[in-house]
């Protein structure tokens, strides 16, 4: 395993911890959730333009470092634009989205092209999430004690603080040189060519839409439940730690010993099941979010990688963004066109497409090789 790259990796997610959970409630508290919504969606299409504009780019310029840093500059501004437009965000949630979903197109893209070199993928997912710990537990408690002391001059604070430790990845990544070419057309052809792929990919891509829009409701949902900035902070480090005893118990200790499929279908229901509480005590549906969320997601993405083929790996790359995107895409929009309802309403609707995501990755165990 690249160790620089495990450690960026990590300072990547630590300095992001300060400022990326809260953005959506950051554009909420100066507007409503349909702002944070529109956010949502802008940085959603932004990021597959990216994505592909640099799958194009690289044909003829293969240096991945240089998309490395174009992204995490990308970050550094996104963060300079917040600061400047501060309370007034919510009406440049275009301008705000394009930027931050171009940079995370870039950073992503090279992201993934190192990640492939990873030879065990699920042990490089747990020592994250074990160096998450630390962000896990520090972050909540920092970003709480600022907002709580210097509320709305507190996100200037911990936008400033992000940009500022975002500097220091850009020196730790060593260079990987693509050895493979773009090409539209056939990257849309892998998911024909592959049964695996075909499964695991579009099992992602239900998933990756549901967790991108909860992971930027469910801190605002936790927020009104919890009415002040220090409550959301040491409910957000409770949830963080089951979370985190959920990866060390399940995903670790007893992964070997479990059906992948059944595990994911089971995670997938009982999210689905607990939804209910959304409506009545929203604490209970997060805690279930929380330990069964880590169980879903990064099974299936550990196939989906193994899946690919290193010749074609540029096309993989950029088939899998586009279908994760669309799945982001896709709900992004309908929570948009939900925009009028409660904020559990438009949750508790999208929730049960999990249960779809794993019911076609379990129909696809015999096309998935372990």
């Amino acid at each position: 395993m690249r160790k620089n790259f495990l450690i960026a990796s990590w300072l990547f997610g630590f300095g992001n911890s300060f400022s990326s959970p809260l953005l959506s409630l950051y554009i909420y508290v100066s507007s409503s959730v349909y702002y944070s919504l529109e956010f949502i969606l802008f940085t959603s299409i932004f990021i597959l333009i990216g994505y592909i504009l640099i799958g194009y780019i690289s044909n003829v310029y293969n240096k991945i470092i240089t998309f490395y840093k174009i992204g995490i500059g990308l970050y550094i501004i996104f963060y300079l634009v917040l600061l400047a437009l501060n309370i007034n965000a919510y009406k440049y949630t275009l301008l705000l989205g394009s930027i931050y979903g171009i940079a995370q197109g870039y950073y992503w893209f090279a992201w993934d092209v190192i990640f492939y070199d990873v030879s065990d993928k699920m042990n490089f997912f747990n020592k994250s999430s074990y160096l998450g710990v630390i962000s896990s537990i520090i972050s909540p408690l920092v970003y709480g004690t600022i907002l709580s002391i210097f509320h709305q001059l507190g996100y200037s604070i911990l936008f400033s603080m992000t940009s500022a430790i975002l500097i220091f990845v850009i020196f730790l990544v060593e260079n990987i040189n693509i050895n493979s070419k773009f090409d539209l057309r056939k990257s849309f052809n892998v998911l024909s060519e592959n049964r695996s792929y075909k499964y695991t990919i579009t099992s992602l891509t239900i998933v990756s839409g549901v967790n991108y829009v909860l992971s930027n409701l469910n801190p605002i949902l936790l927020y009104q439940v919890s009415k002040s900035y220090e409550t959301f902070a040491i409910l957000t480090n409770i949830l963080t730690g089951i979370s985190l005893l959920s990866i060390y118990i399940i995903r670790q200790r007893l992964i070997s010993k479990i059906n992948k499929f059944k595990l994911v279908f089971t995670s997938s229901l009982t999210i689905a099941i607990f939804s209910i509480f959304i409506f009545f005590n929203p604490l209970i549906y997060l805690v279930a979010f929380y330990v069964t969320s880590p169980l879903i997601y990064p099974v299936i993405d550990v196939y989906n990688w193994n899946i690919m083929n290193r010749s074609l790996l540029v096309n993989f790359l950029i088939n899998r963004q586009i279908f994760l995107n669309s799945g982001r895409i896709f709900f992004s929009v309908i929570e948009v066109f939900l925009g009028n309802l409660l904020l559990s309403e438009q949750m508790a609707i999208v929730l049960p497409a999990l249960i779809v995501a794993s019911v076609i990755f379990y129909k696809g165990k015999k096309e998935i090789s372990f």
